[in-house]
């Protein structure tokens, strides 16, 4: 039996311990590519959940709804894909699953490189240039067609160019997918485009898979599209935008049925038009009519007789005569209202307008003092008797002692009073309103104001003594 110390016990770990543990063993799985076939697709809340299966096994794979937004994602089930993402576990299910960052289809991951390095070459050399593409014909006599003998395109643009427009149509039939469609197209379109026997060339097919329209990206047709001097609608089925041929074709169509409606018009709308410009010309042919023979009309009246002609001349200058003559005497009028209006303004703006102005708002002052002052001795003369008959019952002697206070007090008001002054025999000099008390103040030649007692004296100086340096 062998002795120690007992071993080391192993933890205990919960489903959430032991999920955490995996999830942090799986992260490290990152940039991983994953081919495999779609199934069981659904989606929820934007999110889109399916899994990638193959012969031994099935992967559950998540896309996020900010991935489907971006890269717009229509998967199906059945198809083919590689999914670039990472593997992550859901600790709370204990469910690992890819998480999907960039889906590509298994069929064309080299050749969707391949066709952007092309597309980019063909852009720098000019060919998909908005400025080379050419208008196509308003009323084509002949329209050329580039498809498969027995699709349903064909169909479908012979009969809508058939129900539409009478227009002669030149077929030239060709392989639109698999191996050598896009040399038997382009062998095709360069024929037509050689023979000058359209107007117009449709080159397209119906709708399929990308690998079906493959034979639409290849440079051999793209280039031949671009070479071709005839106007070329592209009218290829698909909502992809990344078929060459669109690019490099003069118009694109959405479908070969779309195609057709674009090249030829409607002759129920020709027809419509046709009748409204003949409705618009007969219109204008008669307004025209109506302008010529009244037009003719004055033209005989003008003619008729020589007479009228001087009569209307005169009649003519007697009216301007009238008009000049009533213009003459407006403007004088207005001549003359403006000269009385600055002779207003003049007057209201002389000198002695305005020392009158002055005067008068001195003398209502002056007034104003003098109201104020007698109202005020006569409330306190009343005030003055009213305190005393209440004092008279208890004081005799101070009520003689105020009424002689309150005389005294009128006196000293009177004696301040300018007109107290002016009635012995004072006056008051102005010089522009202003009280002369300095006789520095006045210039000779000035015009005075002199303030008597009784009335004013407008005088001129004479004189000026002053009293500067005396005694």
């Amino acid at each position: 039996m062998t002795w120690g110390p007992p071993p080391e016990p192993t933890p205990v770990w919960t489903p959430t311990t032991c999920n955490q543990a995996v999830q942090e063993r799986l992260r490290g799985l990152r940039n991983l590519r994953v081919r495999g076939e779609v199934s069981g697709v659904r989606q929820s809340r934007g999110h889109v959940y399916f899994e990638l299966k193959d012969a031994g096994a099935r992967l559950r794979c998540t896309v996020w709804r900010s991935t489907v937004q971006r890269q717009r994602l229509q998967l199906r089930d059945g198809q083919e894909v590689i999914c670039h993402g990472s593997i992550d576990l859901w600790v709370a299910g204990g469910t690992y699953a890819l998480n999907v960052q960039r889906v590509e289809d298994a069929g064309v991951g080299r050749r969707w490189a391949e066709l952007q390095r092309l597309k980019a070459q063909l852009q720098a050399e000019g060919l998909f240039d908005p400025a080379r593409r050419q208008p196509l014909p308003r009323l084509p006599r002949s329209v050329g067609i580039v498809t498969a003998r027995t699709g349903a395109a064909l169909q479908d643009m012979l009969r809508i160019l058939h129900e539409r427009y009478p227009v002669r149509v030149v077929v030239a039939p060709a392989k639109v997918q698999g191996a050598g469609a896009a040399q038997e197209i382009a062998a095709a379109l360069r024929a037509l485009d050689r023979s000058g026997l359209c107007d117009v060339i449709l080159v397209g097919r119906g709708g399929g898979s990308i690998e079906d329209l493959w034979a639409f990206n290849e440079e051999v047709l793209v280039r031949a599209v671009a070479a071709c001097r005839t106007p070329v609608v592209s009218a290829v089925g698909h909502e992809t935008d990344t078929l060459l041929t669109d690019h490099a074709a003069d118009r694109r169509a959405a479908t070969p049925t779309a195609a057709a409606e674009m090249v030829v018009p409607h002759m129920v709308d020709l027809r419509t038009a046709l009748a409204q410009g003949t409705a618009r010309m007969a219109a204008v042919l008669r307004r025209r009519l109506r302008v010529e023979r009244r037009h003719l009309g004055l033209l005989s009246e003008r003619v008729a007789t020589g007479e009228g002609i001087v009569a209307r001349r005169r009649m003519d200058a007697d009216r301007l005569q009238a008009q000049l003559v009533g213009a003459q005497r407006n403007a004088l009028a207005r001549r003359r209202r403006r000269m009385e209006e600055l002779r207003s303004r003049l007057h209201r703006a002389h000198p002695m307008q305005r020392l009158a102005q002055r005067r008068r708002r001195l003398d209502a002052a002056q007034t104003a003092l003098r109201q104020a002052m007698e109202r005020r001795l006569r409330r306190r003369r009343e005030a003055a008797t009213r305190a005393d008959a209440r004092l008279r019952a208890t004081s005799g002697g101070l009520v003689h002692g105020s009424r002689r206070r309150l005389d005294r007090a009128a006196a000293l008001l009177r004696g301040l009073n300018p007109r107290a002054a002016l009635g012995r025999g004072y006056s008051i000099v102005r010089v522009d309103g202003v009280a002369l008390r300095d006789a520095a103040d006045a210039a000779v030649g000035a015009e005075v104001q002199i303030v008597l007692a009784r009335g004013e004296v407008d005088a001129q100086v004479l004189r000026v003594r002053s009293d500067e340096g005396s005694g």
